[in-house]
């Protein structure tokens, strides 16, 4: 009997946020597996075939599976010197077999190559005729792409190869340093919104409803502790790459039109966007080293002011927290309240809004 992922509830952007429309997982199934809702994801048993495409999709890592696990492989591959991975399906033999090999997310094959471990992927000649067919092969195409972008990173040694194994595609991959933009379109389209798509969703609407955002513990996904791990060596030295959807690294920054309602803050499911506040200051900080470019904080803003860089390439290792936006405390003359704005105001908001009712009922 096929075993489906695990579901991990706290984990998903869905549960964080009520209204979130992320569907990278449900997206990423070839078997229409999943059902979203406004608390998570239903994985529905009779219908998946545990190909595990949906784990490799979601940037927090809100679905596991065993299998395809950097924990699990890395067992596997021990002391060897060439880890061959092969796709159930196609019945070849392999060190590791696993349902389908778009469900092994770029940065383990990175961290494969890096410890000196060449890879083979075998099976690729038999996605045509796969049941996972529908989404399998251009997952494995965008992580390959994906894995290229991290190894072609200077300064950092020689990666171990890695080669397709089958008759018609025994070839090494090649470090290209650039950027396939089909690829990347090609993604946006199967794998969900991506944020440059939320952030053109400009609405008056008001801040999000409280009950709309669930509470639940920070935490880093396995995939982000190997990319921050990969180049540590670099210490403070910024190491940038040409911006992917499959790599969980996102540049941010918060424009003009910032209502401070913290609701960002509080969605954040790891933990990358925090506050910093004094008795005269009011910061909200960006630690790049726990983004993993799930979106939801630019979902959960509702002036849209928080955006994505518009630089075309992101830092992937450990920097110094960046200060989004930073503002003065100020006392009410009025109430004596505490507030935060970026006018040279002496009244708190809820005063001044006070004055515009009266004067909008008595004029």
């Amino acid at each position: 009997m096929l075993v489906g992922p695990s579901f991990r509830t706290e984990r998903c952007v869905r549960y964080r946020y009520s209204y979130s429309e992320c569907s990278r997982c449900a997206d990423a199934c070839p078997h229409e597996a999943l059902r979203l809702f406004d608390a998570g994801v239903e994985v529905i048993t009779k219908l998946c075939q545990s190909c595990a495409l949906c784990v490799a999709t979601c940037p927090t890592e809100a679905l596991t599976e065993k299998s395809v696990s950097a924990e699990s492989l890395l067992k596997i591959a021990a002391d060897k010197k060439l880890l061959t991975i092969a796709c159930a399906p196609s019945g070849i033999k392999g060190d590791a077999v696993i349902a389908c090999l778009g469900a092994i997310n770029p940065i383990i094959l990175a961290d494969i190559s890096r410890r000196g471990i060449a890879l083979q992927l075998a099976g690729t000649k038999h996605c045509t005729q796969c049941a996972h067919a529908a989404k399998g092969p251009d997952l494995i195409q965008l992580h390959l792409a994906a894995r290229e972008i991290l190894c072609s990173v200077e300064s950092v040694g020689e990666w171990a190869a890695l080669t397709l194994q089958d008759a018609e595609s025994q070839k090494s991959l090649k470090k290209d340093g650039g950027h396939d933009v089909a690829r990347r379109n090609l993604f946006r389209r199967f794998i969900g919104r991506g944020i440059d798509q939320v952030m053109t969703d400009v609405t008056d609407a008001p801040p999000a409803p409280l009950k709309a955002i669930r509470a639940a513990a920070p935490f880093l996904p396995e995939r982000k502790e190997i990319l921050n791990a990969l180049y540590a060596e670099h210490g403070d030295e910024p190491v940038r790459i040409v911006r992917h959807p499959a790599l969980p690294a996102e540049d941010l920054r918060i424009t003009h039109g910032c209502t401070y309602c913290e609701a960002c803050i509080r969605v954040c499911p790891t933990g990358a966007l925090q506050l910093l506040e004094s008795n005269s200051a009011w910061r909200v900080i960006l630690l790049n080293e726990r983004c993993v470019a799930c979106d939801v904080c630019a979902e959960v803003c509702q002036p849209k002011v928080l955006q994505q860089c518009e630089t075309e390439d992101v830092c992937i290792n450990r920097k110094k927290a960046r200060v989004l936006i930073g503002l003065p405390k100020r006392r009410c003359t009025r109430c004596d309240r505490v507030f935060v704005n970026d006018g040279n105001f002496s009244t708190c908001p809820i005063c001044s809004g006070d004055d515009d009712d009266f004067a909008s009922i008595f004029g």
